[in-house]
Protein backbone atom coordinates (compact mmCIF):
# COMPACT_ATOMS: atom_id res chain seq x y z
CA UNK A 1 0.00 0.00 0.00
CA UNK A 2 1.57 3.31 -1.20
CA UNK A 3 0.79 7.17 0.26
CA UNK A 4 -2.08 7.94 -1.84
CA UNK A 5 -3.82 10.89 0.09
CA UNK A 6 -3.53 13.25 2.84
CA UNK A 7 -5.05 13.60 5.91
CA UNK A 8 -7.84 16.40 6.17
CA UNK A 9 -8.84 17.73 9.96
CA UNK A 10 -11.97 19.54 9.92
CA UNK A 11 -14.39 21.28 12.73
CA UNK A 12 -16.12 17.98 14.14
CA UNK A 13 -12.74 16.09 14.39
CA UNK A 14 -11.78 19.29 16.90
CA UNK A 15 -15.07 19.15 18.73
CA UNK A 16 -14.47 15.38 19.35
CA UNK A 17 -14.65 14.10 22.88
CA UNK A 18 -12.47 11.88 24.86
CA UNK A 19 -13.91 8.45 26.42
CA UNK A 20 -15.53 5.42 26.38
CA UNK A 21 -18.94 4.68 26.20
CA UNK A 22 -19.34 0.73 25.97
CA UNK A 23 -16.67 -2.19 26.53
CA UNK A 24 -18.37 -5.43 24.78
CA UNK A 25 -15.99 -8.62 25.13
CA UNK A 26 -16.30 -12.19 23.84
CA UNK A 27 -14.03 -15.51 23.60
CA UNK A 28 -12.80 -17.03 20.26
CA UNK A 29 -14.68 -19.74 19.34
CA UNK A 30 -13.90 -22.51 16.86
CA UNK A 31 -16.22 -21.55 13.63
CA UNK A 32 -16.02 -17.90 13.94
CA UNK A 33 -15.48 -15.73 10.83
CA UNK A 34 -14.44 -12.06 10.01
CA UNK A 35 -15.24 -10.53 7.31
CA UNK A 36 -12.29 -7.74 6.84
CA UNK A 37 -13.57 -4.05 4.84
CA UNK A 38 -9.99 -2.95 3.17
CA UNK A 39 -11.57 -1.15 0.12
CA UNK A 40 -10.64 2.65 -0.99
CA UNK A 41 -10.50 4.48 2.49
CA UNK A 42 -11.29 1.57 4.49
CA UNK A 43 -9.56 0.17 7.66
CA UNK A 44 -12.42 -1.60 9.13
CA UNK A 45 -14.27 -5.10 9.85
CA UNK A 46 -17.73 -5.56 8.29
CA UNK A 47 -18.84 -8.61 10.23
CA UNK A 48 -18.34 -11.21 13.51
CA UNK A 49 -20.35 -14.29 13.12
CA UNK A 50 -19.90 -17.15 15.19
CA UNK A 51 -20.73 -20.78 14.72
CA UNK A 52 -24.25 -20.82 13.92
CA UNK A 53 -23.28 -17.60 10.58
CA UNK A 54 -25.64 -15.14 11.42
CA UNK A 55 -24.74 -13.53 14.55
CA UNK A 56 -22.02 -13.74 17.40
CA UNK A 57 -23.05 -12.87 21.01
CA UNK A 58 -20.68 -10.21 22.71
CA UNK A 59 -21.02 -9.43 27.05
CA UNK A 60 -21.46 -5.92 28.39
CA UNK A 61 -18.69 -5.07 30.75
CA UNK A 62 -19.86 -1.78 32.88
CA UNK A 63 -17.35 0.39 34.44
CA UNK A 64 -17.35 3.26 36.15
CA UNK A 65 -17.75 7.02 33.84
CA UNK A 66 -15.00 8.54 32.77
CA UNK A 67 -12.01 5.51 33.92
CA UNK A 68 -11.55 3.21 30.39
CA UNK A 69 -9.04 3.94 28.52
CA UNK A 70 -8.13 2.94 25.00
CA UNK A 71 -4.45 3.06 24.36
CA UNK A 72 -2.53 2.19 21.25
CA UNK A 73 0.90 2.17 20.96
CA UNK A 74 3.03 0.83 17.87
CA UNK A 75 6.86 0.14 17.91
CA UNK A 76 9.13 -0.96 14.67
CA UNK A 77 11.77 -4.03 15.04
CA UNK A 78 13.44 -5.22 12.08
CA UNK A 79 10.93 -3.98 9.55
CA UNK A 80 7.99 -5.56 11.45
CA UNK A 81 5.69 -2.90 13.45
CA UNK A 82 3.40 -4.25 16.16
CA UNK A 83 0.45 -2.47 17.70
CA UNK A 84 0.04 -2.72 21.60
CA UNK A 85 -3.61 -2.10 22.18
CA UNK A 86 -4.40 -1.58 26.16
CA UNK A 87 -7.61 -1.39 27.42
CA UNK A 88 -8.06 -0.53 31.40
CA UNK A 89 -11.11 0.00 32.90
CA UNK A 90 -12.47 0.71 36.65
CA UNK A 91 -15.19 -1.83 38.41
CA UNK A 92 -16.34 -0.30 41.56
CA UNK A 93 -17.19 -2.03 44.65
CA UNK A 94 -15.32 -5.34 44.79
CA UNK A 95 -17.39 -8.19 45.42
CA UNK A 96 -18.04 -11.88 45.10
CA UNK A 97 -20.41 -11.92 41.70
CA UNK A 98 -18.07 -9.34 40.10
CA UNK A 99 -15.00 -11.78 41.15
CA UNK A 100 -16.57 -14.63 39.76
CA UNK A 101 -17.32 -12.91 36.37
CA UNK A 102 -13.46 -11.28 36.25
CA UNK A 103 -11.86 -14.97 37.14
CA UNK A 104 -13.15 -16.15 33.77
CA UNK A 105 -11.13 -13.77 32.05
CA UNK A 106 -7.60 -14.99 33.31
CA UNK A 107 -7.01 -17.55 30.27
CA UNK A 108 -9.41 -16.79 27.87
CA UNK A 109 -8.32 -15.86 24.19
CA UNK A 110 -10.68 -13.01 23.55
CA UNK A 111 -11.77 -9.74 21.33
CA UNK A 112 -13.39 -6.85 22.33
CA UNK A 113 -15.12 -3.59 20.90
CA UNK A 114 -14.83 -0.64 22.26
CA UNK A 115 -17.21 2.20 21.59
CA UNK A 116 -16.09 5.58 21.74
CA UNK A 117 -17.83 8.71 22.80
CA UNK A 118 -17.87 9.40 19.33
CA UNK A 119 -20.24 6.63 18.01
CA UNK A 120 -16.84 4.40 16.80
CA UNK A 121 -16.80 0.89 17.27
CA UNK A 122 -13.00 -0.33 17.55
CA UNK A 123 -12.30 -3.78 17.25
CA UNK A 124 -9.11 -5.11 19.42
CA UNK A 125 -7.63 -8.87 19.86
CA UNK A 126 -8.53 -9.13 15.62
CA UNK A 127 -5.91 -8.70 13.00
CA UNK A 128 -5.98 -9.55 9.19
CA UNK A 129 -2.25 -9.01 9.06
CA UNK A 130 -0.30 -12.52 9.87
CA UNK A 131 -3.67 -13.92 11.11
CA UNK A 132 -4.50 -17.37 10.36
CA UNK A 133 -7.10 -16.90 7.73
CA UNK A 134 -8.46 -20.42 7.42
CA UNK A 135 -9.03 -20.74 11.06
CA UNK A 136 -10.13 -17.69 13.01
CA UNK A 137 -9.29 -19.12 16.55
CA UNK A 138 -5.71 -19.51 15.74
CA UNK A 139 -5.43 -15.95 15.62
CA UNK A 140 -2.38 -14.57 17.96
CA UNK A 141 -3.44 -11.19 18.34
CA UNK A 142 -6.15 -11.86 20.92
CA UNK A 143 -6.79 -9.78 23.59
CA UNK A 144 -5.58 -11.20 26.97
CA UNK A 145 -5.97 -9.94 30.31
CA UNK A 146 -2.57 -8.52 31.70
CA UNK A 147 -3.35 -7.53 35.05
CA UNK A 148 -5.74 -6.36 37.60
CA UNK A 149 -5.43 -4.37 40.73
CA UNK A 150 -7.83 -3.48 43.46
CA UNK A 151 -8.17 -1.77 46.61
CA UNK A 152 -11.12 -1.33 49.56
CA UNK A 153 -9.55 2.31 50.39
CA UNK A 154 -8.48 3.09 54.05
CA UNK A 155 -10.98 5.74 54.18
CA UNK A 156 -14.79 6.28 53.78
CA UNK A 157 -14.72 8.65 51.09
CA UNK A 158 -11.70 6.16 48.99
CA UNK A 159 -12.55 4.21 45.83
CA UNK A 160 -13.48 0.53 46.52
CA UNK A 161 -12.86 -1.53 43.21
CA UNK A 162 -10.66 -3.01 40.87
CA UNK A 163 -9.20 -1.51 37.48
CA UNK A 164 -8.76 -4.53 34.73
CA UNK A 165 -6.26 -4.17 32.09
CA UNK A 166 -6.08 -6.13 28.83
CA UNK A 167 -3.93 -6.31 26.39
CA UNK A 168 -3.61 -6.95 22.88
CA UNK A 169 -0.95 -7.14 20.37
CA UNK A 170 -1.75 -6.87 17.17
CA UNK A 171 0.08 -6.29 13.45
CA UNK A 172 -2.26 -3.56 12.98
CA UNK A 173 -4.22 -0.27 14.00
CA UNK A 174 -7.35 -1.06 15.35
CA UNK A 175 -10.00 -1.13 12.93
CA UNK A 176 -13.68 0.35 12.96
CA UNK A 177 -16.22 -2.41 12.86
CA UNK A 178 -19.00 -1.17 10.42
CA UNK A 179 -21.32 -4.28 10.40
CA UNK A 180 -24.68 -4.05 12.74
CA UNK A 181 -24.24 -3.85 16.05
CA UNK A 182 -27.43 -4.44 18.39
CA UNK A 183 -26.57 -3.69 22.36
CA UNK A 184 -29.15 -4.51 24.82
CA UNK A 185 -27.66 -3.42 28.57
CA UNK A 186 -30.51 -4.98 30.32
CA UNK A 187 -29.41 -8.12 29.63
CA UNK A 188 -25.28 -7.28 29.60
CA UNK A 189 -25.33 -8.95 26.10
CA UNK A 190 -25.20 -7.23 22.36
CA UNK A 191 -24.99 -9.20 18.94
CA UNK A 192 -22.99 -8.42 15.64
CA UNK A 193 -23.51 -9.20 12.36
Amino acid sequence: MAIDTGLAIGCTDLQSTGGISQILLRSFATGDACTYDNSAGNHAISSIVDTVGSTATWYVYEFKNETPTLAVAATKENGSTAFECTLSFYIPMMENAKFHELQALLSECMMGIVVDTNGNNWVIGLSELYANEDVLTKNQTYLNLSGMEGATGAAYSEENGITVTLVARQFELPREFTGTLDVNTSTLEATTT
